[in-house]
């Protein structure tokens, strides 16, 4: 098919070799690329029940269908069995690592563990194994320093300290500033003992109809890039986006319970703020492909040392206000630090935030600490506690085990711990949004803010939960497409627009309708592999006590993040129902997967539901 390489490259560390396989036209027919093609083959390939940090999980590098292909399409999805929630879980990063391992492959696996630490590099269509002892222990901005010195062209996903650690929140990052930042996919890496991909430019794979798809890429790129529509978005990205969350009543501030927070609070960490110390961005920062180029580079210093980092508005919330530092520089340099040392910025702001929770609250002793924290807004307490758990020491090992874990270590604390089946929740709090708690209940990887928006925005207690359960599943199945294509969610295209664009690449015709399909089918498969191995839904789908609690000002005041519990179970019936799931197991029904042709997964299906029958009796 045309728009691929046509080729997966097999790695497998235990043995040092490396191999490529063939990918066929219908497993692309069937799962198209980036999040579709990882889980197929982590279903396949890694049984539940298996050790995410063993040698039997894999970790998959899948560049979308069409990234590199059209403006605003420069994803990566790294997929594996996450040794934080034990689910599949997937993370999408970019800017250039997609676009160039997809000059050479489809899709990169990676199996087994070195019996010592390795770095791969791939180049001309090949891979080889190469050591890193002399990398090992580097933070990631060394890390890259060091290879770009080798070799200069290529990009680099690597993992810091805490990944070589196995804390469970330890992220990948791509040269130093971007990262697949959820579910710990940094700790399966260092598990694998593998410090870095390296990979050099490719050709980009072929399309079917070069001269209509250039003639709409050019369009697209004019579009997005003069449009006064997307004005905000080219001058601030997502830095602004404090004072929107905040304005809503869905901002994370003091471990969500403040969602409300006043404007001028809110700015010193949004768009005007960060732009006073924007600086001319390196070369790696963002593609010259992306019309909008939202990211936005700043030079601070803070505590005497000069830092450079692409703050985003999940770090800076998370990183910030999650904890109570309303102080740009040391946000910045706490978001640096986080790249540096590869942990995930929303997981470490939201356990960082929990444990200062605790302090206020007095639960927990300087002692058992081991040194003072005075609590919410505690800038040294933070920078020393992003170091501990990088390095997993004192109280910085039981942080390193995420939220969830860590509330059950101590024993206590858990009901204002705020995750969903033990994946820390992202910086929008859904009290500020009719139905939006649903999508953080039955998204596939746990708490993420990237798994459907429920449209129109209303507050929880305007209506019913339920009659928005329709959008939020059209969403979902967007979100989804988006991240099967490997097009950024922030590049405004319709879903008509990535249809047409996906047509003239393969020279085969593809509808939304066709696209939707495919989405709600991965979906599905991810739902039964989660169930074979541990998610009982009618208990795992839920959300956090702290968004039972009714907000205490500002336009969410008095909402819940549902009207009541039975507005809830009306809503997650009616999404497992329209899914074409039990509607009280929240299982795929042997007959949806046969209607959306894929009958190979009906014995799973059937199984799984006997499974969860069974949990539940």
């Amino acid at each position: 098919m045309k728009g691929y390489k046509g080729k997966i490259l097999r790695v497998d560390l235990t043995d040092g070799k490396t191999s490529v396989e063939s990918l066929s036209d219908e497993i692309v027919e069937k799962f198209v690329g980036g999040k579709g093609l990882g889980y197929y083959i982590i279903y396949r390939e890694v049984p539940p029940g298996t050790d995410p940090l063993s040698p039997g999980n894999k970790l998959l590098f899948v560049p979308g269908a069409l990234t590199g292909l059209i403006p605003g399409s420069s994803k990566v999805i790294a997929v594996s069995k996450s040794p934080e929630t034990m689910l599949i879980s997937d993370s999408s990063g970019g800017d250039a690592f997609g676009p160039k391992l997809r000059g050479h492959f489809d899709a990169l696996i990676i199996e087994g563990r070195a019996e010592e630490p390795v770095y791969l590099h791939i180049y001309d269509g090949q891979a080889e194994i190469r050591p890193a002892k002399d990398l090992w222990g580097k933070g990631n901005y060394e890390v890259a320093k060091e290879l770009w010195g080798k070799y200069p062209n290529a990009s680099i996903a690597s993992i810091g300290p805490a990944g070589e650690r196995l804390v469970k929140i330890a992220n990948i990052v791509y040269d130093t500033e971007r990262a697949s930042g959820r579910g710990g996919l940094g700790a399966v890496m260092g598990s694998k003992n593998l410090k870095a991909v390296v990979v050099e430019p490719g050709e980009k794979p072929e399309v079917a109809n070069p001269e209509e798809f250039k003639k709409l890429w050019d369009e697209f790129y004019e579009k997005f890039s003069k449009d006064p529509k997307y004005e905000h978005s080219r001058n601030y990205g997502t830095t602004d986006g404090l004072r929107s969350s905040a304005s809503l009543g869905m901002s994370p501030a003091y471990n969500f319970s403040r969602p409300y927070i006043p404007e001028e609070l809110a700015s010193k960490l949004a768009g005007d703020e960060v732009k006073k110390y924007e600086v001319e961005p390196e070369w790696y920062i963002h593609g010259k492909s992306c019309p909008i180029k939202c990211a936005r580079y700043i030079e601070v210093e803070y505590k005497g040392r000069k830092i450079r980092v692409k703050p985003e508005y999940e770090s800076l919330a998370m990183l910030g206000a999650a904890t109570g530092v309303f102080n740009l520089r040391a946000v910045a340099y706490f978001n640096w630090l986080a790249n540096n040392l590869g942990l995930d910025s929303i997981a470490s702001g939201n356990v960082i935030g929990w444990l200062f929770e605790m302090v206020e609250r007095g639960l927990i002793s300087e002692d058992e600490i081991g040194f003072s924290v005075k609590g919410f807004g505690d800038e040294e307490a933070e920078e020393r506690l992003l170091n501990l758990i990088a390095e997993r020491k004192g109280i910085g090992a039981i942080l390193a085990e995420g939220v969830k874990r860590a509330c059950e270590i101590l024993g206590r604390g858990c009901e204002f711990a705020v995750h969903v089946k033990g994946l820390e929740a992202p910086a929008w709090d859904p009290r500020g949004r009719r139905t939006y708690a649903l999508s953080y209940a039955t998204a596939d990887v746990g708490a993420s803010h990237l798994r459907g928006w429920p449209r129109p925005h209303q507050l929880p207690n305007q209506g019913p939960a339920k009659e928005l359960v329709p959008s939020l599943i059209e969403s979902r199945d967007e979100s989804y497409i988006t991240d099967m294509l490997g097009v950024c969610k922030f590049v405004p295209y319709s879903m008509e627009d990535l249809a047409r664009f996906y047509s003239l690449s393969t020279g085969k015709e593809w509808t939304v309708e066709k696209l939707r399909k495919v989405a709600w089918a991965v979906e599905s498969i991810a739902r039964i592999h989660n169930v074979l191995d541990w998610v009982t839904p009618p208990l795992d789908d839920v959300i956090p006590q702290r968004w039972w609690e009714p907000e205490q000002d500002g336009p969410a005041k008095g909402n819940a993040a549902f009207i009541d519990y039975n507005d809830f179970l009306e809503a997650r019936r009616e999404f497992y129902r329209l899914r074409g799931w039990d509607e009280e197991l929240g299982v795929p029904l042997p007959e949806t997967l046969e209607k959306l042709g894929y009958p190979e997964f009906k014995e799973d299906a059937e199984r799984a539901i006997e499974i969860v029958r069974a949990r539940l009796s």
